[in-house]
C-alpha cells in the first residue's frame, strides 16, 4: 500500500492469521506467508501500544480491521517462523506493491514484550519503517541523507541499530518525532492540558515527551537521586535510575521533542540542575543545593537552600524573574533576576542585586536589602529592617501593629514612609534623615547629617560629624543625644516661642552642641557655651550671647542684640538696628555686613557681603576691611589698616602711611584717595592725593591716573602709560613711558617734568629734565622753559618761549628760535661736539662747537674761541667762526664768510651763477671753489688769491698782493 504524506492520515492495520489471511503469489523474496505463525495476544498488545506511540506524536490515526481474502489493513502485522536469531523483525516501507506497509515479527520475539524491552522498541522501530522512515545510517535512492555518526543511536532515533542499553526507548525519540511530523504533521490534540510528567523513582526513564499545549511540568520530586532537567526543545534530561551500557552508566534518556513546550520543572531532594527555556518557567529545585537556569521569559524560581544557585541568562528589559525562598537568600551573585519573595514565617533575610528589585518579606523579622538598583522593599508583619542605598528605593511597610518596630538603614538621604519607626544612617557619606508623624528614633552616621523628626516626639542621635537637628517641639530638646568632641553640631528650632524663650547650650542636654539656628516664630534668648558657637536668629528681635569661644552671631532680620564675649567673634549685620556689644581686650572680632557700616568700638575687622555697592568704615584700631563684589568705598580710619576690595570698582581712603591695600582683581577700576605719601600696589588704577600737604604719589606697572592735591606734589606713574594731574602747587612729574600724559592747568604753580624717555612738555608745565644716560630728546612748549639734559646725547628744543637749555655731558643738540633762548653747555670735553640749530642770528656760547642755520632767513652766525663748524641755510648768511680754526659752509644764497685764522675753511657748495659769495679775511687767503669775492680786512700786509671764477679781490690799508 501507499498513502499520501501531506496531512491527517487515517490508516488501518490488521493482524495476519495463518489460515484466513491471503497473499500475492510473488509477495516478496522470502514469501513470509509460507511460514506464518500466529502472533500472541501479548505481541498484539505490544504492537497496538507501539502504534499509539506514533499516533501520539504525528497526525495519524490507526484503526484495526480484519485480515482476510476481502480486506486487509494498510499496515499488516504477522509472525514469520523462519526469521531465525539474526533478526527480531522486519518491515516493508509504504509502496504500491502488496507487501508495502507490512511488518513481520520473528519467533525469537517474546510473547509479552513490555515497554523498555528490546522487543517493544523493535515494534516501534518496524512501525517506523512501515510509516516511511529509514535507518539513519543508510541512504536510499529517494533519500540519500544519513545522520552524523554521533546521532546514530537509539537515544536520538529508534531507527538506529545502536542500542547497547539495558533499557530501551519506550517511545519514538527526538529525531523520530521530527521526521514523522515532517511526513504527517504533528498531533496538536495530544497532551493539550496542564500536564505533570513524573516517573517511578526506581526505574530508568528512556522516552521523549511530545506535548501540544497547556502549562506543563516535569516533576522529579519523588526521585531517589539527583536529576538534571532541561526544558528546551530537542534537549535531553537525566532522570530515573541509571541505564547501564557496555561503556558507561547512561542517564540522559528523557528527550523533549522539537515543538513541545514544557514550562515547569520540579527537582528532587538532592542537588539538582534545572534548565529553563524561553517560556515563563517555574523552577523548583527541591531541598537540595540546586542550580537553576532561567533563560528568556518571566521565570520563577523556588529556593529552599542557601546554596541554591539561580542563573538567569535572559537579559531583556521586559523580562521579570522572581525567586521565592523559604531561607535567607541573596541575589547578589545572580544577575538578571529582579524579584525575591520570602516564604513561611521564619526570621530570614533577603538581599537583591544590581537590578531594580522587588523584595518582599514574610510575617517574620526580616532584613530586606535591595543592594544596587532602585528597589522596592515590602516588609509586612514582623520587626523588619530595610537596607536602602539608592534614592530611588521604595519601602512599603503594610503592618500597623503598635508592637512592631521597623527600621530603615540608609546609605543615602532618606525620609521614613508610613508605619516605619526608626532610621539609621550608615556609610561614610554626608546624608540626611527625615522622620514621619510617629515618635521616631533617628541615628546619624560618622559623617555630616541633618536629622529631622518631622511630627512626633522624636529621639535624634547624631554621632560623629557636623550634624544638624531639626527641633519642631520643645520636648525634643531633652531627647537629642550628642557626645563631646563629635563635630560641630547645630540645633535648628522650627517651633514658636513658648513660655520659656531661653535656649541654654550650657545645660546638660545641650552642652555638646555648638550652634543654634532659629526658624520659629518669636524672639528667643540664646546663650552659648565655652565652645565655638554659631548662633543664627530669625526675623524677630533676638538676644544672642556667644560666651567664651570664637563665636559667630547672626541675628537675622530683626533688631537683634549680639554679644560676642571673649574670643575672636564674628557678627553678621543686616540692619542698622542691630546692636553689637564687644568689650575691650575680648579677642579680634569681625563684622560681616550687607549694609553700609561703620565699625563700632572694640571691633577690629569688617567684611562686606553680597553684590551691592556698599561703604565700609573702620575705627581708630588697626582694621582689616574687606569689600564684596560690588563697587565699594573702604575707609580704614586712623589705624594702620589692611583694605581689600575684591571685585568691583573700589575706592580706598588712606590716611596712615602703614595702611595696606590688597587688590587681586585685574579687570576693575580701583582708586585710592590718600592724605599721606603713597605708592599704589598692583591692580590699583588711580591715586588721588588729598589735603594740602606736600605729598608724593607713585603708581604701579598699570596705566594709572595719579592726581595731586593743592600742595607741591611729586607724581610718578612708575611704569604703564599713565595720566598725571597736578592741580595747584609746584608739582614734579616723573615720566617713564612714551604714552605718559600730564594734565596741568594754567596758573597752577611752577611745574617740572623728570623724563626717562623723550618728551614734549605738556601745556602749562614750565621745566623739564631728562633722566638716566640714554640719548633722549626734550621739547618745550610756549612758555619760557628750563630744559636740562642728562649725560647722554640729547636734543633740547625749547619751543617758542625764551628758554634756558642745559646740555650736560654727551653730544647735545639745541634748537634756538628766540633771542631770549639761553644755552648752557657744561661739558668741556674735546670729544663732545655739541651743535645748535638756529632760526635767528646766533653767537655760539662756551663749549658749543657747531652752528646750523635753519629756514630761509638771512642770518648771521658767530662762533666762539674754539674750532667751530658753521653751516648756513638757503638765505644770505654771514658766517664768522671767531678765533678758532673754523669750518664755514654757506650753501645757497649770497653768503659772507669772515676768516681770521689760517686754519679756517670755507666750503661753498652752491654753483649758481646768480649767487655772489664773499670772504672777509684778516689773514692771507686764497678763495676756494664757488666763492667769487675776497676782501682783505685790517691793516696787516696780506696777500689775496682768487680762483678760476671771475673774482673781485679787494685789499686793505696794508701792502697787499692780490692775485686773481
Amino acid at each position: 500500500m501507499n498513502w499520501p504524506f501531506d496531512g491527517p492520515t487515517k490508516l488501518t492495520y490488521s493482524f495476519i492469521e495463518p489460515n484466513t489471511s491471503y497473499f500475492a503469489t510473488n509477495y516478496s523474496a522470502d514469501n513470509e506467508y509460507k511460514a506464518i505463525y500466529a502472533l500472541s495476544d501479548g505481541q498484539k498488545a505490544g504492537i497496538i501500544n507501539a502504534l499509539a506511540t506514533w499516533s501520539a506524536v504525528a497526525n495519524i490515526t490507526f484503526t484495526q480491521t480484519s485480515d482476510d481474502i476481502s480486506n486487509v489493513g494498510d499496515l499488516r502485522f504477522g509472525g514469520y517462523a523462519l526469521m531465525g536469531n539474526e533478526a527480531a523483525a522486519w518491515a516493508y516501507t509504504p509502496s504500491n506493491v502488496p507487501r508495502g506497509g507490512d511488518v513481520w515479527i520473528g519467533d525469537p520475539t517474546v510473547q509479552y514484550p513490555t515497554k523498555g524491552t528490546y522487543d517493544y522498541m523493535t515494534f516501534i522501530h518496524e512501525i517506523g519503517h512501515a510509516l516511511g522512515l529509514k535507518h539513519p545510517f543508510s541512504a536510499s535512492g529517494a533519500n540519500p541523507t544519513i545522520l552524523d555518526p554521533a546521532l546514530d543511536d537509539v537515544q536520538f532515533t529508534v531507527m538506529s541499530y545502536h542500542n547497547d542499553y539495558s533499557y530501551q526507548p519506550m517511545t519514538p525519540m527526538v529525531l523520530d518525532i521530527l521526521a514523522i511530523q515532517a511526513l504527517y504533521g504533528a498531533n496538536m490534540n495530544w497532551q493539550t492540558g496542564d500536564n505533570i510528567y513524573s516517573w517511578n523513582a526506581y526505574a530508568p526513564v528512556f522516552e521523549t515527551i511530545w506535548d501540544a499545549g497547556g502549562n506543563d511540568t516535569i516533576d522529579a520530586s519523588n526521585q531517589a537521586a539527583k536529576v538534571d532537567i532541561n526544558l528546551n526543545e530537542g534537549s535531553y534530561s537525566s532522570i530515573g535510575l541509571p541505564n547501564l551500557t557496555s561503556n558507561s552508566v547512561f542517564t540522559r534518556g528523557l528527550g523533549i521533542a522539537y515543538g513541545a513546550k514544557i514550562e515547569n520543572a520540579t527537582g528532587s531532594n538532592y542537588n539538582d540542575i534545572l534548565r529553563g527555556n524561553a517560556l515563563d518557567n517555574v523552577l523548583n529545585g527541591g531541598t537540595g543545593a540546586d542550580i537553576m537556569y532561567g533563560g528568556a521569559g518571566n521565570d520563577t524560581f523556588y529556593v529552599d537552600n542557601r546554596d541554591d544557585q539561580v542563573i538567569e541568562t535572559g537579559t531583556s528589559a521586559s523580562e521579570v524573574d522572581s525567586v521565592y525562598s523559604t531561607t535567607s537568600y541573596s541575589l547578589y551573585l545572580y544577575a538578571n533576576v529582579e524579584n525575591l519573595t520570602l516564604l513561611t514565617n521564619a526570621n530570614i533575610n533577603a538581599y537583591g542585586n544590581d537590578s531594580n528589585n522587588v523584595i518582599t518579606g514574610n510575617a517574620g523579622d526580616n532584613l530586606l536589602d535591595g543592594y544596587g538598583g532602585a528597589d522596592t522593599l515590602i516588609g509586612g508583619a514582623g520587626n523588619d529592617i530595610y537596607a536602602v542605598d539608592n534614592a530611588g528605593d521604595v519601602i512599603r511597610e503594610t503592618s500597623t501593629l503598635a508592637s512592631e518596630i521597623d527600621t530603615v538603614r540608609a546609605s543615602v538621604s532618606w525620609t521614613l514612609g508610613d508605619n516605619l519607626e526608626n532610621l539609621e544612617l550608615v556609610g561614610s557619606g554626608n546624608i540626611n534623615g527625615v522622620g514621619n508623624s510617629q515618635d521616631n528614633v533617628l541615628t546619624g552616621n560618622a559623617a555630616n547629617n541633618v536629622l529631622d523628626g518631622q511630627g512626633g516626639l522624636d529621639t535624634m542621635i547624631g554621632g560623629a560629624g557636623n550634624d544638624a537637628y531639626v527641633i519642631d517641639q520643645v520636648g525634643e530638646l531633652n531627647l537629642v543625644k550628642e557626645d563631646a568632641n563629635q563635630g560641630s553640631d547645630t540645633l535648628i528650632l522650627t517651633y514658636g516661642v513658648q513660655s520659656n524663650t531661653l535656649i541654654d547650650l550650657n545645660s546638660s542636654a545641650l552642652n555638646n552642641f555648638e550652634n543654634v539656628t532659629l526658624n520659629g516664630v518669636g524672639a528667643f534668648d540664646v546663650l552659648g557655651n565655652s565652645q565655638d558657637n554659631y548662633l543664627v536668629g530669625n526675623a524677630f528681635a533676638n538676644n544672642l550671647q556667644g560666651g567664651a569661644g570664637n563665636d559667630m552671631l547672626d541675628g537675622g532680620a530683626g533688631a537683634d542684640t549680639l554679644i560676642g564675649g571673649t574670643g575672636n567673634d564674628i557678627y553678621v549685620i543686616d540692619t542698622l538696628q542691630d546692636t553689637v556689644i564687644e568689650q575691650a581686650n575680648e579677642g579680634r572680632d569681625l563684622v560681616r555686613t550687607s549694609i553700609n557700616y561703620t565699625l563700632g568700638a572694640n571691633i577690629e575687622d569688617g567684611e562686606l557681603l553680597g553684590t551691592a555697592a556698599l561703604n565700609l568704615d573702620g575705627n581708630e584700631l588697626a582694621n582689616v576691611l574687606t569689600g564684596n563684589s560690588g563697587d565699594n568705598v573702604i575707609n580704614g580710619g586712623l589705624g594702620a589698616d589692611v583694605m581689600s576690595g575684591g571685585t568691583g570698582n573700589d575706592v580706598y581712603i588712606v590716611d596712615n602711611a602703614s595702611d595696606v591695600i590688597v587688590e587681586t582683581w585685574t579687570n576693575d577700576y580701583d582708586q585710592v584717595y590718600a592724605s599721606v605719601n603713597y605708592v599704589i600696589d598692583i591692580n590699583i588704577e588711580a591715586l588721588t592725593l588729598t589735603g594740602a600737604d606736600n605729598l608724593n604719589g607713585t603708581g604701579n606697572s598699570s596705566a594709572n591716573r595719579i592726581t595731586g592735591n593743592i600742595g607741591n606734589n611729586i607724581l610718578d606713574g612708575a611704569g604703564g602709560v599713565d595720566t598725571l594731574v597736578g592741580l595747584t602747587g609746584d608739582d614734579t612729574y616723573v615720566i617713564d613711558e612714551i604714552g605718559d600724559q600730564i594734565i596741568e592747568q594754567a596758573n597752577e604753580g611752577h611745574d617740572r617734568v623728570l623724563a626717562w624717555n623723550s618728551f614734549v612738555l605738556s601745556a602749562n608745565v614750565e621745566d623739564g629734565q631728562l633722566m638716566g644716560n640714554a640719548a633722549l630728546s626734550l621739547y618745550g612748549n610756549e612758555l619760557d622753559n628750563v630744559l636740562t639734559g642728562n649725560s647722554g646725547d640729547n636734543t633740547l628744543n625749547g619751543g617758542v618761549g625764551a628758554d634756558t637749555m642745559i646740555g650736560g655731558d654727551g653730544v647735545d643738540t639745541y634748537y634756538v628760535d628766540n633771542v631770549g633762548d639761553v644755552i648752557i653747555e657744561t661739558d668741556a670735553s674735546p670729544t663732545a661736539y655739541d651743535r645748535v640749530f638756529s632760526s635767528i642770528d646766533y653767537t655760539l656760547g662756551g663749549n658749543v662747537e657747531n652752528l646750523l642755520f635753519v629756514g630761509t632767513a638771512n642770518l648771521r652766525g658767530t662762533g666762539s674761541d674754539v674750532a667751530n663748524r658753521m653751516t648756513g641755510n638757503s638765505g644770505d648768511n654771514i658766517l664768522d667762526g671767531g678765533l678758532g680754526a673754523d669750518t664755514l659752509m654757506g650753501g645757497l644764497g649770497n653768503d659772507t664768510y669772515i676768516v681770521d685764522n689760517v686754519g679756517d675753511t670755507v666750503s661753498e657748495t652752491s654753483t649758481l651763477a646768480s649767487e655772489i659769495d664773499t670772504v672777509w679775511s684778516s689773514v692771507n687767503w686764497t678763495l676756494g671753489a664757488n666763492v667769487e669775492n675776497l676782501n682783505l680786512a685790517g691793516t696787516a700786509n696780506l696777500n689775496g688769491s682768487g680762483n678760476e671764477l671771475n673774482n673781485s679781490l679787494t685789499g686793505n690799508s696794508g701792502n697787499n698782493i692780490l692775485d686773481g
